[in-house]
């Protein structure tokens, strides 16, 4: 008798091998890949290059698609006329690399960039082939100022000022010394002692190409095409132009954007391979880190402030930032062990201090600290105000209990001593006779804490620590100091010895963007104009 078939499903390899798929499917929804994977793009990523960048920007897409396996479209046109194409195309694509820093200027302002990260600097220098040079030899004859290119034995040949970011530099050199108005008759006779072309690199060609001509381009453009004489007048000295790529405001994949970015900006990625090409880099270029892991040190009461830009700037980025929240006395003390060798930790990326006053005891490792909100000190009390309490005064009451900042540890409490000597009160409140003592707490969100569960009468905060705790409407109200000096002012420096200096700057600049200065406000903060 044939033994009656059994289900598809109940075949015991079948079974076993649905269970270990569901299993591998379970291990990768715990696992999150995608989040470690989050440059990776969708799509080819679309880029917009200045015409000069071709050579160097060739070579390293090669490089980055053969390691990350992301391909790049990639549209070569002077920086002006990519702008116009990014216009017309409504903001659509990826990363823009501009030649000059105007039109990178010119897109944020008109928000089709969000981010901006500098590559490297661009000298303008004069070009004439080898023939020409040969025969401009001698002391009348020699190009030795602006005024020698408008000469009638010289053709000047320029990139287009409307399309190409060296054209416009050129024109703004000869406006400066008066001479544009020549240039533009030269440009509209018949003798054809002017004329323009597209990008620098057709200015190189062109002057290679033709005998007596002269035309002005970048350094390292120059460097590229041989048979190119260079020629330095006085007149451009000083002049350097900062060549930098944008992230576009509208790229469906900015994370995978921001991490071709950080590539062709890194000191030892990109930075290397546009050295190589003639290009000078910039002293302070950020390192290459497939996801770079960042240090940030900030005085606690800024932690609910920063939470929503820093979460959001994470994940935009793809980078892991680690967060150290403490009394700024305590971080300026682990900053110091640091430097001293006696502690291992993480030297800061950047420290986002409670008060300037901090900043200053640490300065000289950071870059000079930019001042981003304002804070204002409060008493905070049950709601109702059982006590009665109006001012400063009221704390050198016997039997008030009343909650401090710890004067050494806490930006907070450092102001708060300066303040009560200032007023001639300190030494009543910490008086002998009193038969409460003072308690010091080493960050002002513990007193509030202490407040709600009734163990203090009154404490000295800032604002926000009360407004950024959940329902305290409902058990504390404020009482108004009203002082000028009640008051903290929250700077943000980058560390010297960061590698990721940009990185910081991009963080400082989320922290500041009008979503986060909102909520930012919402919590007590005055946010100081950008």
């Amino acid at each position: 008798m044939v033994p009656p078939s059994r289900p598809f499903l109940s075949r015991p390899w079948l079974v076993a091998g649905t269970s270990l798929a569901a299993a591998a499917v379970l291990i990768l929804l715990l696992d999150k890949p995608w989040e470690r994977w989050g440059r990776a793009a969708a799509r080819p990523l679309t880029l917009y290059c200045a015409a000069g960048l071709t050579n160097p920007v060739a070579e390293l897409l090669q490089e980055y698609r053969e390691t990350f396996g992301v391909p790049v479209t990639v549209t070569y046109d002077g920086s002006g006329k990519l702008l116009s194409t990014i216009r017309a195309r409504e903001g659509l694509g990826d990363l823009y690399l501009a030649a000059d820093a105007s039109h990178m200027r010119i897109a944020v302002k008109e928000k089709l960039v969000a981010e901006v990260i500098p590559i490297a600097e661009l000298r303008p220098v004069v070009v004439v082939n080898a023939a020409t040079k040969k025969q401009l030899q001698g002391p009348k004859r020699s190009i030795r100022s602006l005024r020698d290119l408008l000469r009638d034995d010289v053709k000047l040949i320029l990139a287009n000022p409307e399309l190409a970011s060296i054209g416009q530099l050129s024109k703004e050199i000869f406006e400066k010394h008066g001479l544009w108005s020549i240039v533009q008759e030269r440009l509209q006779e018949r003798r054809a002692l002017a004329s323009t072309v597209g990008t620098v690199n057709e200015v190189c060609t062109a002057v290679r190409t033709q005998d007596m001509s002269a035309g002005i381009v970048w350094s390292a453009n120059a460097a590229q095409f041989a048979g190119l004489a260079v020629l330095t007048p006085p007149e451009f000295q000083g002049y350097t132009e900062k060549m930098q790529i944008g992230v576009l405001a509208k790229s469906v994949q900015p994370t995978a954007a921001l991490h071709l970015a950080r590539f062709l900006s890194a000191r030892d990625k990109g930075g290397l391979v546009f050295q190589k090409h003639h290009y000078d880099s910039l002293e302070d270029a950020d390192a290459w880190e497939d996801r770079p892991t960042l240090h940030l040190s900030a005085g606690a009461m800024l932690q609910p402030a920063l939470k929503p830009a820093l979460d959001a700037f994470s994940k935009r980025e793809g980078v892991t930032v680690t967060t150290n929240y403490a009394g700024c006395g305590l971080l300026v003390s682990q900053m110091k062990a640091i430097q001293a060798g006696k502690a291992s930790s993480h030297f800061p990326d950047a420290y986002f201090a409670c008060d300037e006053s901090f900043l200053q005891e640490v300065q000289q490792w950071f870059e000079p600290g930019k001042v981003v909100a304002s804070n204002d000190m409060a008493l905070v009390v049950p709601k109702g105000n059982p006590k009665t309490i109006a001012g400063l005064e009221a704390l050198t009451r016997p039997g008030l209990r009343v909650g401090l900042a710890h004067p050494q540890n806490s930006a907070l409490g450092k102001l708060t001593d300066d303040m009560l000597r200032r007023l001639g009160l300190h030494d009543d409140v910490y008086a002998d006779e009193r038969s409460k003592p003072v308690v010091h707490a080493d960050a002002a969100h513990l007193l509030v804490n202490q407040m709600r569960a009734g163990a203090l009468d009154v404490a000295i905060v800032y604002r926000s620590n009360v407004q950024s705790t959940p329902n305290s409407a409902d058990h504390l109200e404020i009482v108004e100091l009203k002082l000028p000096d009640a008051v903290a002012r929250q700077p943000f420096a980058v560390a010297h010895a960061s590698r990721h200096k940009h990185l910081m700057q991009r963080f400082l600049q989320a922290v500041c963007a009008p979503e986060n200065r909102s909520h930012m406000q919402s919590l007590g903060f005055e946010c100081i104009p950008p």
